[in-house]
């Protein structure tokens, strides 16, 4: 069962995606998902898999501070072989949660996903 938490994409190779999938624009939304999946990892995503998640940021937040640097796991490059990446951000965006203290969101700075990794 894949794991719980708002993701469109997920290290074990899973796209995820909410009820909308018949629209139209979900549907370029899902093969530009796939591509950069592809792009990032150089490997196709394993499945697509259906949840359902809020997509929404809430009305409030609480800002927690400035995301210097981000550290995550991934199989990126070598499938079934995650590794540890480390980036450090050089525009930081901003860090907040939702009031209940919950949920995490990434707002801002000027990163991007490239064929070479998280970038900016």
């Amino acid at each position: 069962m894949p794991p719980r938490h708002p993701k469109f994409l997920n290290l074990d190779g899973y796209i995820k995606y909410p009820q909308s999938f018949h629209s139209t624009r979900f549907r370029k939304g899902i093969h530009q998902g796939e591509s950069l999946y592809q792009q990032f990892n150089q490997f196709e995503a394993s499945h697509i898999v259906r949840i359902k998640y809020p997509r929404l940021i809430p009305p409030v937040v609480v800002e927690l501070g400035e995301l210097v640097g981000l550290i995550y796991r991934s199989d990126k490059w070598q499938p079934g072989q995650p590794h540890p990446y480390i980036h450090l951000m050089q525009d930081p965006p901003c860090l907040v949660s939702n009031v209940e203290g919950t949920q995490l969101y990434i707002l801002g700075g000027s990163y991007r996903i490239t064929e070479h990794g998280i970038e900016g």
